[in-house]
Order: structure tokens, then sequence, then C-alpha cells
């Protein structure tokens, strides 16, 4: 089919029909078709919600297009094998890369030497941000790596506007019997901290985590993330609680001392830590008690009103496990005041869990919500 035959009305109709990696591979055929792609594709690129660099156990990933509520992959990226047949080249932002097609799969397979690997890379996300556009939200999802027996996460490259997401489980080489009270000890925190202090502050962090006694330094990028969501055996083992510097955080554990509680409540109202926090929610093993709300200065709204709800859209919405865009809806008449800015905080206990949310209003332009 020769396109250029058709009129524009037609032309249009054709691409609108096309799935994202036949519009990708389209684009190469000239810089005018990569243009008219972009202009009579506009209002269909803006649906985009992200672009995900997705891998499992490795550095090459599959790239997904993320559009209302289904997926689409346009490409792969892998280290090239021994074959040498069936490979085509395309010009991609100014470097040559080989790419073919693999029998039932609908997108191409970008290959890469290991010599110019972190080029093929940032040539290919180049390419994807001038055709889609920086306004889409682009992001590194790094999925299921288990740190176990010294098996660790393999380098990834560092792509511009690409922030990263990790979803990891830290548990000991080997398990305890029934009759250890306590597990193995997780040999290989030193690996753990090395990722951390090599790559960027990491967007989001999702963690399986059966530490023992052990947890991260204090000064660990780990606590910088803007979100994490863990589910570990101890609440203070990572102490989140006291070193979180991110925006949201949701922690699953077993075991939690009342006296961390209150600490960190504490803290947050003195100014001293967590200036960013807007979202906190723990899930615990028992109900906080009467002696962590009668320790931290508790407020109360007139119970004759109707409180207000507060909620954050999440900082990153695992694609593959939740459709869920937002943090669960805090809605109560307990709440607490920072000294340094007269902000407040409402704080929610239903079923062993605890909410704690931020919001960006004074006490009295809180109280005033609800004249």
């Amino acid at each position: 089919m020769i396109l250029s035959k058709y009129p524009y009305v037609v032309h249009k109709e054709i691409l609108n029909n096309m799935n994202y990696s036949q519009l990708f591979l389209l684009s190469f055929v000239s810089k005018n078709m990569k243009k008219f792609i972009k202009l009579s594709q506009m209002n269909r690129f803006k649906s985009i919600k992200s672009i995900e660099y997705e891998c499992d156990r490795t550095d090459q990933p599959w790239v997904h297009v993320y559009h209302r509520n289904t997926e689409e992959s346009i490409i792969q990226i892998i280290k090239r094998g021994e074959d040498v047949n069936g490979y085509f080249q395309l010009n991609v932002s100014g470097k040559i890369i080989d790419f073919r097609f693999i029998y039932g799969h609908r997108y191409p397979i970008a290959s890469y030497q290991p010599s110019d690997k972190e080029q093929v890379f940032e040539f290919i996300h180049n390419y994807l941000l001038d055709f889609f556009g920086n306004s889409v939200e682009y992001n590194w999802q790094a999925m299921d790596f288990k740190i176990r027996q010294g098996v660790f996460i393999p380098s990834i490259p560092q792509l511009s506007n690409v922030p990263l997401c990790v979803y990891m489980h830290l548990f000991p080489d080997r398990f305890p019997s029934i009759f250890q009270r306590r597990p193995t000890e997780f040999l290989h925190m030193d690996q753990v901290e090395n990722f951390f202090s090599s790559s960027p502050v990491l967007k989001s962090i999702k963690m399986s985590v059966l530490l023992g006694n052990q947890s991260f330094n204090p000064d660990s990028k780990f606590y910088q993330s803007e979100s994490i969501e863990i589910r570990q055996d101890k609440l203070s083992a990572p102490a989140i609680l006291r070193h979180f510097q991110g925006r949201q955080a949701v922690i699953e554990c077993v075991e939690h001392k009342t006296s961390h509680l209150i600490e960190f409540v504490n803290r947050w109202k003195s100014g001293e830590a967590f200036q960013k926090l807007e979202y906190l929610k723990i899930e615990m093993f028992r109900t906080p008690r009467s002696r962590f709300l009668n320790a931290i200065g508790l407020k109360h709204i007139d119970a004759t009103k109707q409180p207000p709800t507060l909620i954050f859209p999440k900082v990153y919405n695992w694609p593959c496990f939740s459709d869920r865009p937002n943090t669960d809806p805090i809605t109560s008449h307990m709440y607490v005041v920072r000294a340094t800015d007269n902000r407040v905080a409402s704080i929610m206990i239903r079923r062993k869990k605890l909410w704690f949310g931020v919001w960006d209003k004074t006490e009295e332009e809180f109280l005033r919500m609800m004249d």
C-alpha cells in the first residue's frame, strides 16, 4: 500500500487503526512520515498514561505503552545472540541499530552488543521522547528481584527523565526451621546498599523483607525514595518510621512497638523530620491502643460535624498490581498539628490499620472546611 496515493482523511483513518508498535515502525519511513504520524495522532498520544521499561530479573526490558486501562508492547531491547539472520537495520536518532521480528510477537526486537549497550538504550529512549513527547510519563520498572544467595540486580541504564521503580525481595539464604525463633541472617545487605548508593533516588520501592534484626544504614538512599511499599517482619527493620524522607509509605508488618508510632508522630509534630511526607499507611498485627492516642497530643473535630476526606494520587501506581491510582481515602475526626507551620495531619485507625495524611492547610483553614 502506498499511502501517498490517498487523501489526508484516509491517511489519518489508516493510522488511527494501527497499533503503537506499527506506528513506531512506520515512523522510520521518512522524516515527513514521522511528522505526519505525530500530528495526526496527537490526541491519541495524549491518552497515554505512561511508557514503561519493564524488566524481570534482567536489564533487558519490554517497552510498554499504557493507555486507558490496557497496555501494549512496542519494542523489546535485548542483548544480541550468536545468530546473524533475520535482522534489519534502522537509523534511530542517528545510530544504526539492528532489529528483527520473532514469530508470535507483534512488536520488533532491538539488539545491542555489550560494548554499545548504554548507547543503544540512550538512542532508543531519545527517539521515544521525540516521537511520543516529553509530557508523557516514563518509568523503568525492575520487577521481582530476589536478593538471595548473592543474586542481585544487574546494572540498569540511567536514562534522562526515566525514574527507577524497583520491586525486590530480601530473604535470608536459609529459612528457619519451626524450632527457631529467629530467621537466619540476611548476608547480602552490602550489595543492596551498594545498589541504592550507586543509583539515583528511586521513585518507588516495593519490597518484601525478612531481615531479622538488620536494617539499612540511617543515611541510606533507600529512605530517600519518593514512595515505599514494604511487607516486613518487623516495623523497625528497615526503620522507615525514623529515617524516611519521601512522600508516601505503606507498611505491612507483624511486629511493632507503640513507642515507635508515638516517636514518629511527635517528630512530625515538632517539625524535626518527615517534612515531605504526605501519606502513611501501616497494617499491623494489633490495633494501636489508648497509650498511643494519649501520647501524641491528639485533637478532635466536633462529633456533630462531618470531617473532610483526604486522598492523594499515588506517586507510582504499579501497573501489574493495582488499577487504583489514588491512596486510600482518610476521613477522621482525629488530627494533630505541626508546631513549625500549624499544618494539620489526619489520623485514622480501623481494623488493625493506621493512616496518617498531611493536609496542605493550617489548623484554622482545616477547621473552616467544616463550617
